[in-house]
């Protein structure tokens, strides 16, 4: 096993890679690396002349032009805010920048955006900005995860971004799955096909997550949440959501998508499954 990390999006990215030999191993992470590094140039919002600062920066009215990544990371975001009644949004961006800077802007003030995927265009229609943290590093992942298969064709590979998106597939040396810990008594196994794992929590950043819809941070949130799902992606910003959500609404999620979650409503409690962890990434990107 090969273990190789790296620093991005202000946090850590460990990857490990079975198999093979260690100049194969070495040259695939390099290429993930500078894939990474692209990403970021292009999704973050504080990142001068990346897609999204271009639109948050761009007078209303105007169109931008976006990279295929940014289309695709604002397509899957826009579909999780549908999916979840609009607890995550990533046109908030204005209102949590604000609230990291101690100054008020009220939420209800979101950035309007007309996008168009198909000619990989969106135009500013009012005042706002986008942020795409509920989800990029789930996205990064999922990139990732897309270039160890192919075209390097790594049969076995562990990626754990900042502990809140993590994606596994294939076997571990001297091991019939990779595993995920949830807390010292409760791990999951990830099946060989492969599998995304969003988590959430109050626990390192305190009360951080807010309503989307309300502007507010939830009463009685959970310690902690977690999302299953084929794409790191989607888990990624559902571990979010499902912090904000009545335990109903995550039922209704879980049955008509194929997602899981799972959630601790305080330090130490037993963790409560809602759904099936999907054991097939036949819809992973």
């Amino acid at each position: 096993m090969f273990t190789f990390d790296y620093e991005a999006m202000n946090t850590k990215l460990d990857l490990l890679i079975c198999g093979g030999d260690s100049d194969y191993a070495r040259s695939a992470a390099y290429e993930c690396y500078e894939r990474l590094g692209n990403l970021e140039s292009l999704l973050s919002m504080y990142r001068e002349g990346s897609d999204i600062n271009m639109v948050n920066t761009s007078p209303v009215g105007t169109v931008t032009v976006l990279s295929e990544f940014a289309c695709d990371c604002l397509l899957q975001a826009f579909a999780v805010s549908a999916i979840t009644g609009g607890a995550v949004d990533v046109c908030l961006g204005k209102y949590f920048a604000g609230r990291k800077e101690g100054v008020e802007v009220p939420a209800r003030e979101r950035g309007m955006f007309e996008f168009d995927p198909d000619s990989y265009c969106i135009k500013k229609t009012s005042e706002g900005w986008i942020d795409l943290g509920c989800i990029g590093k789930g996205f990064a992942v999922d990139n990732l995860i897309e270039l160890l298969r192919d075209p390097w064709e790594i049969q076995s590979a562990f990626i754990n971004f900042g502990g809140s998106s993590t994606y596994a597939f294939g076997k571990p040396e001297n091991s019939d799955n990779w595993k995920v810990n949830l807390s010292p008594e409760v791990s999951i196994d990830i099946p060989a096909c492969g599998l995304g794992v969003g988590a959430s929590g109050i626990s390192v950043l305190g009360e951080h997550i807010v309503d989307a819809r309300t502007g507010e941070v939830p009463k009685n949130a959970p310690f902690r949440t977690w999302a299953f799902a084929e794409s790191a992606a989607v888990a990624d910003a559902l571990s979010t959501a499902f912090m904000i959500l009545e335990k109903e609404k995550i039922r209704e999620i879980c049955a008509q998508y194929p997602v899981a979650a799972a959630l601790q409503p305080s330090d130490g409690a037993e963790i409560e499954f809602i759904g099936k962890i999907p054991d097939s990434a036949a819809g992973a990107r």
